[in-house]
C-alpha cells in the first residue's frame, strides 16, 4: 500500500477536524512506511494503541461539535466511529496471535480505506452544515 497524501478534497472546512484528520493519516502513513520492518508484535500494539487513543480523541471532538450544533446525522457518525474503534481494537488483540506481515497488510488496507472513505463520504456531509453555522 502506498502512503496517503493529504489532498484539498479531504478538507471538511473545519480547521480543527482537518488537522486531526491529517494526524490520523500521518499515523497510518507511519505504519505504511514501516510495514516491512514491523516484525515485533509489541511495536504493532504500541502503534495501534496510539492510533486508537488518538482516534477516540478525534471522534469525541467531532461528536461534540455535532452535538453542539445539532447535526442530524450525529448518531450515524457515532455508530461508524464505534465500529472503527472496535475493528481496530480487534486488530490490536490479534497482533500477538497473527504474523505481523499478514496483520499489517490487513490492518493497513482497513485503516487507509476506512479513513479516506469516511472523510470523503460521511464527513463531507457535515462540511456545508458547519459552514452554514459559521464554523471554519
Amino acid at each position: 500500500m502506498e502512503t496517503i497524501n493529504w489532498r484539498n478534497e479531504f478538507s471538511v472546512g473545519v480547521e480543527e477536524m482537518d488537522t486531526q484528520h491529517k494526524k490520523l493519516l500521518a499515523m497510518i502513513n507511519r505504519l505504511i512506511e514501516e510495514q516491512h520492518s514491523l516484525t515485533d508484535p509489541k511495536t504493532i500494539a504500541d502503534l495501534l494503541t496510539g492510533m486508537i487513543d488518538y482516534a477516540q480523541e478525534h471522534f469525541r471532538a467531532e461528536e461534540y461539535l455535532m452535538a453542539e450544533y445539532d447535526y442530524d446525522k450525529k448518531s450515524v457518525q457515532e455508530a461508524q466511529h464505534k465500529a472503527f474503534i472496535d475493528k481496530t481494537v480487534s486488530f490490536l488483540s490479534a497482533s500477538s496471535d497473527i504474523g505481523p506481515n499478514i496483520l499489517s497488510a490487513a490492518l493497513l488496507d482497513y485503516l487507509g480505506s476506512w479513513l479516506v472513505r469516511h472523510i470523503l463520504t460521511e464527513d463531507m456531509q457535515y462540511k456545508e452544515f458547519f459552514r452554514n453555522k459559521g464554523l471554519s
